[in-house]
């Protein structure tokens, strides 16, 4: 039995339906067709999905369409049946989207472009691909002509061709920067060759000048002199002591002619939640008395050299006069900024200098303290003063009046005395600074400074002050070169003993280091195993020693 008889004949019988969808029921014979048999569609992919009618029965579809179903098999087999078609839709789903991810179909239709024909392959001048007619579709319909993937503007004269049966887009990212990071190697490479062969050629050119300049002395008879004796001296660890188990010392100066040495510390006692002086004999290594006086941590201490008095400066915006007899304040007086530093007038015993956070240095007068005397700042430096030093006079001299010296971090300045008006000089050294120290019987001024960018190691620089046309300046000695790490504001020393000596710490070698003076070269050094804060040199009935202070401790090293 073929299909026309079941459209024709006797088989076929009318149902009422709509003119445009007339509805047609095939009905078998009974003996051929099992009476629970059905009717199953095969759906392929590339045909359009199945219509209804007005009454919702699907059209008769055609010949080809039918596949009919043995009698034997059962209804329950029907399901299984959709269900192989949905994994099959699902997988063509993935498929698709796969497609569309690898670039081989069109993001407008999801289908394969073609390099030929309504559908072949095109590009706008953003670079984005699309098939021909849906592109061009695209631009006609929608008003705001832009590209369908990144909505640049669009027109259809930017429709390019491409030529390609099959296109691939590889990805070369990493590729790309690994080149980049070639070229940039290779460039640098070639630079350092260059710079190394100007360096060469340097070399040989000093090389040969040296040799003829040897030669031009030994034809002229001039003598040559060997290099002068590495001077060595020997320090060893004499006495450690500790200055407050808690920290917080962080300065501290000594008198021999009293054989006093005052440290500043925290306050070991809950009664006065503070910091001090503690008062210790040198010669004997022994713990005096803690004195209390201020109430945050004291940044400079200075003996007077003939009376009985040390002079204290601190972050409490407060400067003390304590009386190290009686140990107690006899003179203070609070400022309206942190205080960084202080010094002693070496010309008038009852005036002193202390240096302000903001950057100035005020002079006092003791008999007086409601005003100051007199107030040297610089306009735009508003770096703390970290060490201040008094000129003594010296008729005849650059200082003939004396002076005061201002180390602040970023600038070096020297104020003049000229008959009680005070005329300022800027010190060409280079910053940023860290201590200053001034000398008064060798008249030698020393000088620390940090690395920058310009100098990437520590200077601790040894000069005189001289008088040129009018201008006073530093007269370089000696330039010490310390490490490349300067973070604390350590305090830089002159010391004596056969000869005189500088002192500075080395925080990247951990060690204190002495130079000589006379001959510029390093002498000595010392293991420093925690940072040092503050260096003094002194000389007593003992011999010659130098002292470091540390956070906790004072160590004593004397000359062997």
């Amino acid at each position: 039995m073929n299909l026309d008889d079941y459209n024709h004949g006797e088989n076929e019988m009318e149902v009422e339906g709509s003119e445009d969808y007339p509805l047609q029921i095939i009905s078998p014979r009974v003996e051929e067709i099992h009476p629970l048999a059905l009717v199953a569609i095969n759906v392929d992919n590339n045909e359009p999905p199945a219509t209804y009618n007005d009454v919702g029965f699907p059209l008769v579809p055609q010949a080809n369409e039918i596949e009919r179903l043995s009698p034997t098999e059962s209804v329950a087999s029907t399901p299984q049946t959709f269900d192989e078609e949905s994994n099959q839709s699902r997988k063509r789903t993935f498929e698709d989207e796969e497609r569309e991810e690898d670039g081989s179909v069109c993001p407008i239709c999801l289908d394969e472009w073609t390099n030929t024909g309504p559908h072949r392959i095109c590009a706008l001048k953003c670079g984005h691909l699309f098939g021909e007619q849906c592109i061009t579709r695209w631009l006609n319909q929608n008003s705001r002509k832009t590209c369908p993937t990144c909505k640049e503007k669009a027109r259809r004269h930017d429709i390019r061709y491409i030529y390609a049966k099959k296109l691939t887009a590889i990805d070369t990212t990493e590729l790309d920067n690994i080149k980049k990071q070639l070229d940039s190697v290779t460039e640098q490479r070639n630079k350092f060759q260059t710079e190394l062969a100007t360096c060469a050629y340097r070399e040989q050119l000093l090389r040969q000048e040296i040799a003829q300049l040897k030669t031009q002395l030994r034809q002229n008879n001039v003598p040559t002199f060997n290099q002068p004796m590495v001077e060595r001296v020997k320090l060893y660890m004499d006495k450690a002591m500790e200055i407050c188990k808690f920290g917080g010392s962080r300065v501290f100066d000594a008198r021999c002619e009293l054989d006093l040495l005052m440290a500043s510390m925290k306050s070991p006692t809950n009664l006065f939640a503070g910091f001090g002086l503690k008062k210790i004999n040198i010669s004997g290594y022994r713990t005096i008395a803690f004195i209390p006086v201020h109430t945050l941590q004291i940044r400079d201490i200075c003996f007077h050299k003939e009376q009985n008095w040390v002079l204290t400066a601190s972050m409490d915006k407060t400067f003390k006069v304590i009386n190290n007899h009686e140990n107690s304040v006899v003179h203070q007086f609070t400022h309206q900024m942190p205080l960084w530093s202080c010094c002693w007038d070496e010309n008038n015993p009852y005036e002193l200098y202390v240096g302000t956070q903001a950057g100035s240095v005020i002079k006092y007068d003791i008999r007086q303290l409601t005003e100051a005397v007199c107030t040297f700042s610089i306009e735009g430096d508003m770096s703390p003063v970290v060490s201040v030093a008094s000129i003594p006079a010296a008729p005849g001299e650059a200082l003939a009046q004396g002076g005061v010296v201002s180390c602040k971090l970023n600038s070096l300045w020297l104020y003049e005395n000229a008959n009680g008006e005070y005329k300022r000089h800027p010190i060409s050294l280079e910053g940023p600074f860290v201590s200053m120290k001034y000398q008064t019987n060798t008249k030698q001024l020393l000088v620390s400074s940090r690395p920058n960018s310009r100098i990437t190691y520590a200077r601790h620089t040894l000069s005189t002050l001289a008088r040129n046309e009018g201008k006073i300046d530093c007269n370089i000695l000696h330039t010490f070169q310390g490490g490349g790490m300067q973070k604390l504001l350590s305090k830089s020393c002159f010391l004596s003993h056969t000869s005189d000596y500088v002192a500075a710490h080395q925080e990247n070698c951990k060690s204190v280091f002495l130079w000589s003076i006379n001959t510029g070269q390093k002498v000595c050094s010392v293991t420093a195993h925690e940072s040092v804060f503050d260096l003094k040199g002194f000389q007593n009935q003992n011999g010659s020693f130098l002292v470091s202070l540390t956070d906790k401790k004072l160590e004593f090293f004397k000359f062997a």
